[in-house]
């Protein structure tokens, strides 16, 4: 934490786009709007985008508008299409290169464009899902955010940190944590990061409201964790199974949405690819061995955006 601060104040004060890699829960919109509090463009506005809670998100123009001045946070900069890419990419160039890349039409602004990532953006680049261009520009200056699970020594500090403000915010006091509670909590895998460390904090001060957080009150907030099997062990349905139930277990008080496509889409899209690739991307026999209609799996692999390579032309004898 000592180093993220650092290194935030270290770009705070930079111009440069700026990418910031991390699980979510990690807190990258807390450093986004940190690197905008501490730096020249304070006075100006923020501008949040996040184009998975939005089912009809803004144009890219009215966005930069909007943040004309200050600062336009991208969330999930992967799931934006290329259109409006190109779009930032262009605002890029003309604030960092001037005249000399301006173009003669479009919207002229001056923005700082931070993005945020919770994917690998080069694998992305690799695939043809994300310019190559913009993912250097974004890239040039960038701070990641590691995963909770990563940093246990982290815990504590964040526990000491959250027993005040969030029980500040529900009005009871202040909690304290005995070792062992604090054990345990080092010990959870925090699949939603910083963001389920405070959420369960704040559930143990509805349910504590005052006192010593004991090895019993932080069990029955949180998710149970399954003795591991060994891959090898299980078979294809028993992994599946396991994946999901781990799953449903973590996103507990959460809510959720979507579920289905998202199991299904996670699925089908290595299927597809690895079909492909053992047909050498014939795409009839493949169609053939998934047992799909060639019209279908043609519609799947564009709505999975699953990577095509043109087969190598058949030669005549």
């Amino acid at each position: 934490m000592k180093e993220l601060r650092e290194r935030v104040q270290e770009s705070a004060h930079a111009d440069s786009p700026l990418l910031i890699e991390g699980e979510r829960g990690t807190g990258r919109e807390r450093v986004a709007r940190l690197l905008h509090e501490i730096g020249p463009r304070r006075n100006h506005d923020f501008v949040r985008v996040d184009p998975d809670e939005e089912d009809e998100p803004p144009g890219v123009d009215d966005q930069l508008a909007r943040a004309n001045g200050g600062t336009l946070l991208v969330k999930e900069i992967a799931h934006v299409g290329r259109g409006p890419q190109k779009k930032l990419l262009r605002a890029i160039r003309r604030n960092q290169d001037g005249d000399k890349r301006r173009e003669s039409t479009g919207l002229h602004v001056d923005v700082r464009i931070v993005a945020a990532t919770g994917v690998d953006l080069q694998r992305a680049v690799a695939d043809e899902l994300f310019d190559a261009e913009l993912y250097e520009r974004l890239g040039a200056m960038r701070i990641v955010l590691p995963a909770l699970r990563r940093r246990p020594e982290d815990v504590p500090v964040l526990l000491d940190h959250f027993g005040r403000t969030e029980a500040r915010e529900v009005g009871v006091d202040r909690l304290v944590f005995a070792k062992r509670a604090v054990d345990k909590m080092q010990a959870y895998s925090w699949p939603g990061n910083v963001a389920e460390l405070r959420d369960v904090v704040r559930r143990l001060c509805l349910r504590k409201r005052r006192g010593t957080v004991d090895l019993g009150d932080v069990e029955q907030v949180l998710p149970p964790v399954t003795e591991r099997v060994p891959v090898e062990q299980l078979s294809f349905e028993e992994m599946v199974r396991a994946k999901i139930r781990a799953l449903l277990q973590r996103m507990e008080g959460y809510p959720m949405e979507d579920l289905y496509d998202e199991v299904i889409s996670r699925v089908e899209r290595p299927l597809i690819e690895l079909v492909l690739e053992r047909t050498g991307y014939n795409q009839l026999k493949a169609a053939e061995i998934l047992g799909l209609n060639r019209n279908t799996l043609r519609k799947k692999i564009a709505e999975r955006n699953v990577p095509i390579v043109e087969p190598p032309p058949t030669k005549k004898k």
